[in-house]
Formats: structure tokens, sequence, C-alpha cells
């Protein structure tokens, strides 16, 4: 099996999202979620980007819109980093990450020759056991071994968000407070070979909002080229509402 080097990659930075849900963090309006300051000082965007940079990714595309001058502020060319970061702006709307893929391939931000690594900054690999970018390339390796073209990052089940419930014949028998439930969800993070290039342009439109979910996986599975490297549910954790932002002050308070 044939691993792809790092330098082989690019790494794109879902950073265009107006992130509604994440206002009701105190202080967050005016800037985008993956450049918000946390209490340590540090940024989704950075954390995602070091964890990638120490296992050798060089090369990152942010595709930005909404407060994109904040990511750039955060940013910049990378070199504080070690790494080197260019930018791609979303036309004139939203187009969701399916659309503003094509159209960083289609402006030239990303190489048609390279490997992608897609991931949104607020969907945070914490504690993973073993080196996380590593695993996913080797698992999409794997994946082309098979003739898949892409790779979803899955966890293999999520807590239901409600109150689960037993019934036997009308009686409530047991309680569980968030049971997992044992499907696997995709976690933001995908990993693309160049092959695929030519069908964003086929299924995304950029005159509208679409998603890789929606529109793409759907293809690929039918095609039986879609792959999966799955991790452990609590080493992912989504960083999208106050909830979750609190869970994530938690962790880095113990890691100091």
């Amino acid at each position: 099996m044939k691993i792809v080097s790092p330098d082989s990659y690019t790494v794109a930075l879902m950073s265009g999202g107006e992130s509604s849900r994440f206002r009701e963090v105190q202080e967050s309006q005016g800037v985008h979620k993956n450049s918000f300051s946390l209490p340590n000082d540090d940024t989704m965007i950075e954390m995602t980007i070091r964890m990638y940079r120490d296992s050798g990714f060089k090369n990152f595309i942010a595709l930005v819109y909404h407060e994109a001058q904040t990511i750039i502020e955060v940013l910049g060319n990378g070199s504080k980093l070690g790494v080197s970061v260019k930018y791609s702006f979303d036309p004139t709307q939203l187009v969701g990450k399916g659309g503003a893929v094509r159209n960083a391939l289609e402006n030239g931000s990303i190489p048609q020759d390279k490997y992608l690594i897609v991931h949104n900054p607020d969907d945070l690999i914490l504690d993973y056991p073993g080196n996380f970018p590593n695993y996913i390339v080797a698992k999409h390796a794997e994946g082309e071994i098979r003739g898949c073209i892409s790779t979803v990052v899955v966890v293999t089940e999520t807590p239901y968000p409600y109150t689960g419930m037993k019934i036997e014949e009308g009686l409530v028998t047991e309680i569980e407070m968030y049971p997992p439930v044992k499907i696997p969800t995709h976690v933001g993070v995908t990993v693309f070979s160049p092959e695929i290039y030519p069908i964003f342009k086929q299924v995304f439109d950029l005159s509208q909002k679409t998603d890789f979910e929606k529109v793409l996986f759907p293809q690929l599975a039918k095609q039986k080229k879609l792959y999966s490297a799955p991790i452990p549910s609590n080493s992912w954790l989504a960083v999208n509402n106050l909830k979750a932002y609190n869970q994530l002050v938690h962790y880095l308070e113990t890691k100091k």
C-alpha cells in the first residue's frame, strides 16, 4: 500500500460560514468562530493547523467568506506557525463546502495535482490515541486500493440529544440521558484524491449553498467510491454552540 507524503497534500480549512449558533458565546460577534480567541489566547483554526503541521503538512488554504478578515488577521501567510497559508474567498454569497472547494479549484488556490484534506476547524480532534493526520492518510490509501476516491472520517456512535426511553407494553421501563446512537457519523473531515476534482464542477452549483453530505457523498456511495476512517467518539468535539464551547473551555483548563 502506497501512502502519499504530506508534501503531496493541501489542507483546506472551511472558514466561510456564519456560525449563527456560536453567537450565544459572549463577545463572539464580529469574529469568525474559527478565529475567536479562546481563554488560553489560542484559536480553533490555529489548533487545527498545528495538528497537521506537527505531522509534516505545510500547505494550507483557508476557504473564507463571513468575517474573513478576522481569519486573515490571525493566520497571515502562515509563517508564524511554520506553514504556508493561502486564501480563497467564496463568490458573492456563501456556497457551502462543496461550492467553496469547487471555487478554490477553479481559481487555482487548490492545486489539481495534489491530494486534499478538507477540515472544519471547529470540528476539533482532541486526545486522539495516535497520529490523526497520518492515520487518515493511511486509511485513504487503503481505500484507494479498493477503488475509492474519497474518505470520510467518522465516529462510530454519537449521543442522542434527548432523553432515551425503553418502553414495554406502554410502560417506561428504562431511562437514559443522551444514550449513544450507534450510527457512524461524519465529523467534518474528508480526504480526496485528485481524480475527484472534475466531479466538483458537475455536482456543485456556485449559485447556491451545497455541501458534501447532501450532494457528493450519496453519489460516491452509490458508486462504491467512498471509504471511511473511524475514530473514537470521545476524540471529536464539534464546537458549534455555547454548550460545546464550554466543553472546550473545560478541556483547555484541564490541559494547563
